[in-house]
């Protein structure tokens, strides 16, 4: 008897082209696997066939390198040697930034400081370096200058004398003391003092500067040029040497020279108004007026905040009695915090000859309370005195 091994229905073979299509669909499934695998290896990216996002290359920008303070620190140095003093005072500001109890840097911003006449802040960053590190003979130093500048007189020489006690090779403490002894009306103690620091230093410009300011308050300009003139050779961009040295010229009544200072001074810094400001004093003392006045307006100009032009212009006004002119900017300079004793005896004698005693008293009673012995005090009241009683 056969036997039928085969339990149920029998089943009929697949059709030949099934088998076609599945080969056909796993190969390229295959193909797309392969290509994603070298893509996430950066080896090959079709243009035809986009990339999950998560393998897609993304652009980023490289990390920009934060600078370092000691690089700011360089570049303001290297900006204030080059006269850039409000750039110089950037730098340090980003170096106290990154490190706010960098002494140095608040001590290095005073002098830049307190050449662009921001004596309060300069005291203040002075008093901060201090306040940071109380014995680093520089603070003392810095500190001592901005407090000169303020008027301070006692304070600062006190800071400069200590600055050279803690070191006695400080040459610039020296030359800050002589500097505060001459403003003290103690030129002969500043000038042992500034020798002193030339000595130490002979390429300080501090200790050059400061040798002949003592020498200028003493009355020998001739010996003060020399000093200027090896302080413009040690730092010649710094426009304000070139200002004491022409102020020194005319002192000496040598207009030619101090007008070719003044004009090398406006090539290395033509926005400085302290130069056209003294531009237009050396005109007006030689007798000319026009320009005189044309500098003096350029200097107002580039700083309407500066007294001191304005104090000139009235000068200038005055002795050609325009008298509403001179009033109007020796009024002004006082109001910029001028407080110089010819803006009030002018002011006094300009109001008489505008009829208005009144307001010629009111400035002749201030010139006599600052020094009623003056000479040009003592012609003020005397015009006061002849025509308003």
């Amino acid at each position: 008897m056969s036997i039928n091994m085969y339990i149920g229905p029998k089943k009929r073979g697949a059709p030949w082209w099934q088998g076609c299509l599945l080969s056909f669909i796993i190969l390229i499934v295959g193909a797309y696997l392969i290509v994603l695998l070298l893509a996430s290896n950066g080896m090959y990216v079709s243009q035809n066939i986009p990339l999950p996002k998560s393998l897609q290359p993304t652009v980023t920008p490289s990390p920009t390198p934060t600078e370092t303070a000691q690089s700011h620190m360089q570049k303001g140095d290297a900006f204030f040697a080059n006269g850039q003093f409000a750039q110089a005072i950037a730098e340090y500001q980003q170096v106290i930034a990154l490190q706010p109890l960098n002494d140095i840097a608040y001590a290095r911003m005073v002098k830049p400081l307190i050449l662009l006449r921001k004596y309060d802040d300069a005291v203040n960053a002075g008093r901060r370096a201090m306040q940071i590190n109380d014995q680093r003979p520089e603070n003392m130093g810095a500190l001592a200058e901005a407090l000169d500048w303020k008027g301070s007189y006692d304070e600062a020489l006190n800071l400069a004398l200590r600055a050279t006690e803690l070191n006695t090779n400080y040459s610039s403490g020296y030359a800050y003391a002589a500097e505060i002894y001459a403003d003290m009306n103690r030129p002969d103690e500043g000038l042992r003092s500034a020798l002193k620091a030339v000595q130490l230093d002979d390429n300080n410009v501090d200790a050059h500067r400061d040798l002949a300011y003592v020498y200028e308050a003493l009355g020998s300009y001739r010996k003060a040029i020399p000093e200027y003139q090896r302080a413009i050779q040690i730092a010649p961009k710094f426009a304000y040497l070139y200002v004491s040295l022409a102020r020194n010229y005319l002192a000496i009544n040598n207009i030619k020279d101090a007008v070719a200072t003044l004009q090398q001074a406006l090539k290395i810094d033509p926005n400085d108004p302290t130069v056209y400001d003294e531009l237009g004093w050396v005109y007006a003392i030689s007798g000319d007026y026009s320009r005189a006045i044309a500098q003096l307006d350029q200097a107002i100009q580039v700083d309407p905040t500066y007294e001191v032009p304005y104090g000139h212009l009235g000068h200038v006004y005055f002795v050609q009695q325009d008298w509403q002119d001179a009033v109007t900017n020796l009024e002004k300079a006082i109001s910029l915090g001028g407080n110089r004793l010819e803006y009030y005896y002018k002011l006094s004698i300009s109001y008489v000859n505008l009829k208005d005693c009144g307001k010629g008293k009111q400035y002749l009673d201030k010139a006599m309370q600052m020094n009623s012995t003056d000479t040009a005090v003592q012609g003020a009241l005397d015009w006061y005195n002849q025509h308003c009683k």
